[in-house]
């Protein structure tokens, strides 16, 4: 308790700004707290005086008091008003004394008692040093104690992804990471890796948010080798055109290229025209998807010729002059298939389906077209 009134004192009178004040203050607190002090008490009170009527007045008051702590609580009280005063003037006279001071007896005592004040600062020197060695030893074991709580945070940490990894697996080829193993998704894309998933299946794996483009891709790869092998063992030509539909959204078209380049013109009895112009149609899609438009709308055209009241060979024509910037005949070919039974819904997703394909140049020529004709899009 001594030693905090004693700190909170001599705080009030830093040695730099009051060194005059800071002597007195620290002859005055060894006089009043120390037992075994060689400061005389007469001494101190010629000093007081000489320093001026404040002091001798605060002087005065403490040694009224008994008790040390009550002396300590007095110079406390009395140093915080004199302060104010002696602040004022430093401001006045660029010094700590005031004129009524006797700066020749203040000279004179203090240098008698040279030795104590050096004593005294010493052992607050040490004092000092030793709070910062007991702070640096404190935050180096802050420290210390702040790494061990990392590094048992990394720790558990660690334990919890090593659980995880456990209990999951990832599936890089389609970009899907994190799944609880032996789960229903787990079993499904295992499975895809290798060979087709029902469509239920396939619908469901939509629906719980784990179809990327790369699940699709391989779920339409797998369908398409399934319809393309049934067309080549089992004679079945419809099989051709469901294996070319299945390419195209897998975007795998080379083999379905070279099978469609084989077998065109498609030699097909009279009255298979509706297969003939499936065959046509997907052809010409193929070719579109190539960026062949001259021959997509060649066999576009074809398509309609066999079968007039079709309208899948008018979508392929509307989108094939749709991307290639013929707007007018693309949007007349899409009016053919809107007659023809092409669904308002369905066209909306064409449109949008040729905007997001088109090359930047050319959305925005199809843009401003579609924004002129009066479409009106939030994606657009």
């Amino acid at each position: 308790m001594v030693n905090k009134q004693i700190s909170e004192i001599k705080f009030l009178f830093p040695k730099k700004q009051y060194p005059i004040y800071r002597d007195y203050i620290d002859l005055l607190l060894t006089m009043i707290s120390r037992d075994d002090s060689c400061i005389s008490q007469s001494d101190i009170e010629i000093l007081s005086i000489a320093l001026g009527d404040k002091t001798h007045q605060l002087f005065q008051m403490v040694m009224s008091s008994e008790e040390v702590s009550e002396k300590l609580k007095t110079v406390f009280s009395h140093s915080v008003k004199l302060k104010i005063e002696i602040l004022k003037w430093l401001y006045t006279a660029n010094t700590e004394l005031s004129n009524h001071s006797n700066r020749d007896v203040v000279r004179l005592v203090i240098s008698q008692y040279q030795v104590q004040l050096d004593e005294i600062n010493a052992y607050e020197q040490q004092l000092l040093l030793k709070v910062l060695e007991e702070k640096k030893f404190k935050e180096a074991e802050r420290e210390q104690q702040l790494k061990k709580e990392e590094a048992a945070r990394n720790n558990q940490r660690r334990k919890e992804i090593e659980a995880l990894k456990a209990s999951h697996v990832d599936f890089e080829d389609f970009e899907l990471y994190g799944i609880q193993k032996n789960s229903r998704v787990d079993k499904l894309l295992t499975q895809l890796r290798k060979k087709t998933i029902t469509l239920e299946e396939f619908k469901w794996l939509d629906n719980v948010g784990f179809s990327t483009e790369l699940v699709v891709q391989k779920y339409h790869l797998h369908l398409a080798h399934q319809h393309f092998q049934n067309w080549k063992q089992k004679s079945l030509p419809w099989e051709l055109v469901n294996a070319s539909a299945a390419y195209r959204k897998a975007e795998v078209l080379t083999k379905i290229k070279r099978t469609l380049d084989e077998s065109y013109p498609f030699n097909l009895p009279k009255n298979e025209k509706k297969l003939k112009s499936a065959l046509l149609t997907t052809y010409g899609g193929v070719c579109r998807d190539l960026k062949d438009y001259v021959n997509s709308i060649k066999l576009g055209l074809e398509a309609h010729k066999v079968t007039p009241l079709n309208f899948r060979p008018c979508t392929l024509l509307g989108a094939v002059y749709l991307s290639t910037g013929e707007f007018d005949l693309g949007h007349e070919w899409y009016d053919k298939a809107k007659e023809r039974g092409f669904s308002q819904d369905a066209y909306d997703n064409d449109i949008k389906s040729v905007y997001f394909r088109a090359s930047d140049e050319m959305k925005n020529r199809l843009k401003q077209n579609l924004v002129a004709t009066g479409h009106k899009y939030k994606w657009l």
